[in-house]
């Protein structure tokens, strides 16, 4: 699906006019657009060598990728050169000065396993968070994507170097802002996949400047800790059980918002919920993915995997490890 950017009711539309533009030093570099949206400006931070302005971001065709409750995401192709993700924010309920704060803040996070925030934008009609662009897609995509004839089976090898790499990352993102920081909204489909299938995890500091997600929505995503149904706000702890059922999903190759059973007793059970009363039963080998099952000699190695999981997932929040904990429990699962 192709579309363009819309910006005060019209659509920018045309070929691009390229405009190479020179980069001071500083850690980020404004851009004001000489247009009637004169509140607006964009931010690139001092590691991106891009030179597109706002104009051509808006002309450039975008493919979506995905639109949820609170943000649509595109991908941006500017000239034939330059791929970026965009994600134009919809729910915003801070004013510009802590959304910029946020930004900045977000902008400083420099790590492999964490997709890079290039460039933001503000004004009163749009809001706009540009990214690095992954390739090869999302975790959600390669574990509930194509089941056909074509399908690449998702190895344990690959799905343990996407699960350290996303380990590594959020533990980068906790130790941002004086080790205050929270992601907030950790699932598959924000962990990117780089070229070398290590995880990267993007779409963090977005949660704390968004509309809070219905209750309905919270339960049913399968992702979010128990307190967070009642109480809104996302901590440290609530990361690392949502991380823990991203392990768990590596594992099972189920969604945690699907149904997991047509028994009535276990329809609206969600993914980690499920996990404990199966494992609880002794029958620990029917929760594993088919297709990890067909590779030898890497029982053990999932079954560490799984116990690191359910620690994630403890009920009780002061009950789960530190994510640099978990980071150190994963590196020592033997590889093969």
């Amino acid at each position: 699906m192709m579309a363009c950017f819309l910006r005060k009711k019209r659509c920018m539309k045309g070929k691009l006019s390229w405009r190479s533009k020179k980069r001071d030093s500083s850690p980020s570099r404004n851009w004001t657009p000489e247009d009637d949206d004169v509140d607006g400006k964009i931010v690139f931070f001092g590691g991106s060598n891009y030179t597109f302005d706002l104009d051509d971001l808006l002309a450039a065709s975008a493919e979506i990728l995905g639109k949820g409750v609170s943000a649509t995401t595109y991908k941006v192709a500017v000239e034939d050169t330059v791929t970026v993700v965009v994600k134009r924010l919809e729910e915003v309920v801070v004013g510009r000065s802590a959304f910029e704060q946020q930004m900045e803040i977000v902008g400083r996070i420099r790590h492999e396993n964490v997709a890079e925030l290039k460039a933001y934008y503000y004004s009163k009609n749009d809001k706009l968070a540009v990214y690095s662009y992954y390739s090869k897609g999302n975790l959600f995509e390669m574990l509930h994507g194509d089941k056909g004839e074509n399908r690449v089976p998702l190895d344990w090898e690959s799905r343990l170097r996407i699960a350290i790499g996303a380990a590594r990352g959020l533990a980068m993102i906790h130790d941002a802002d004086d080790g205050r920081f929270v992601h907030g909204n950790i699932k598959t489909s924000n962990i990117f996949i780089d070229s070398q299938c290590n995880g990267c995890i993007c779409d963090l500091g977005l949660t704390p400047i968004m509309r809070s997600l219905p209750q309905t929505t919270l339960r049913s995503s399968g992702y979010h800790a128990p307190e967070i149904t009642d109480t809104r706000k996302s901590t440290q702890f609530s990361d690392v059980y949502s991380f823990g059922v991203v392990l768990l999903e590596l594992l099972t190759g189920k969604s945690p918002a699907s149904p997991l059973s047509q028994d009535d007793d276990e329809e609206n059970m969600d993914l980690a919920s499920w996990i404990r009363s199966v494992v609880w039963e002794e029958w620990t080998g029917e929760v594993f993915d088919n297709e990890l099952m067909r590779q030898m000699g890497i029982q053990e190695e999932m079954v560490e995997m799984l116990q690191i999981g359910l620690a994630c997932v403890a009920l009780k929040p002061q009950d789960r490890p530190h994510i640099t904990h978990v980071v150190q429990m994963i590196q020592d699962i033997p590889t093969l």
